[in-house]
């Protein structure tokens, strides 16, 4: 079990339906006799759901998240693992299949074709948060974690994420390698991003992609080291985000998080 902070993951949580929900806890003296905005609208889902509610001081609610900011709030939740996915099915009138150790499900893409957000080794929760809610936000059908030390989907990353992550489908790839080759067998596309000046050989500016025409894995290197050999080895198009002046030589690339929303907000698939 784990604790959820603030108004955005707890009210999605909730209303998400996707974890258990053990009970929710609000400051004394903030509920009062009638509590207002948001606060009022979680406190109202609980009881429709027969959700225990207590209210606890303070100090034991920020001891309890570490410091964090709680907003006064905190969901008593069971801990929200990655599915682990073994193949990507392709694109067939309009909808694909995963094959996940949970059985296999057909789904339907949110935009023109599917289009992963696969985190490759990225190891900061506020880094990881930022993209989910960017990948949210601009369409994707859900997120791929790989590498050994990557974070989890943890309460940090949600609330980084405004509660993005309680939405969106965290799925995970034992052998990234081997899923990602199956994919591109089944028509799917891999798309890593790197620096200008990487190892990866051709590079594109973001500005110069065309618009892609299959469904998308979208790869996410980790804060130091990148895309891994394996995964960029099975690269259909490298692409990175040119500077638009002169900038230092020790500062290369953006930052990982908002290179996500960058890239995100650029791609097109044919037919948008």
């Amino acid at each position: 079990m784990e604790l959820l902070y603030g108004y955005s993951p707890i009210k999605a949580a909730i209303m998400q339906g996707k974890r258990e929900i053990y009970g929710l806890y609000c400051q004394g003296g903030f509920m009062g006799d009638e509590p207002r905005g948001e606060l009022s609208d979680i406190i109202k889902m609980a009881k429709g759901q027969l959700l225990p509610i207590k209210e606890v001081m303070k100090s034991d609610m920020t001891d309890a998240v570490y410091g964090a900011n709680h907003q006064g709030i905190l969901l008593k939740v069971g801990r929200l693992d990655a599915t682990r996915v073994r193949d990507l099915g392709p694109l067939v009138n309009g909808r694909y299949t995963l094959d996940l150790t949970t059985g296999v499900v057909e789904l339907e893409p949110r935009r023109k074709f599917p289009l992963l957000v696969c985190l490759d080794g990225i190891q900061d929760e506020r880094n990881m948060g930022s993209i989910i809610r960017s990948a949210l936000f601009f369409g994707a059908d859900g997120i791929l974690l790989c590498g050994k030390d990557a974070c989890r989907p943890s309460p940090i990353v949600s609330k980084t994420s405004s509660g993005a992550m309680e939405c969106l489908p965290i799925y995970k790839a034992a052998e990234p390698p081997k899923v990602l080759a199956k994919a591109r067998e089944n028509g799917w596309s891999v798309v890593c991003t790197t620096v200008k000046e990487g190892d990866l050989g051709e590079t594109n500016p973001l500005d110069r992609i065309s618009k892609l025409n299959s469904p998308t894995i979208l790869v996410l290197g980790s804060e130091g080291s990148g895309v891994n050999h394996a995964i960029r080895n099975l690269s259909d198009i490298n692409v990175h985000i040119p500077a638009r002046s002169d900038i230092p030589s020790y500062i290369d690339s953006l930052n990982v998080g908002v290179a996500a929303g960058v890239i995100l907000s650029a791609l097109k698939f044919i037919g948008e």
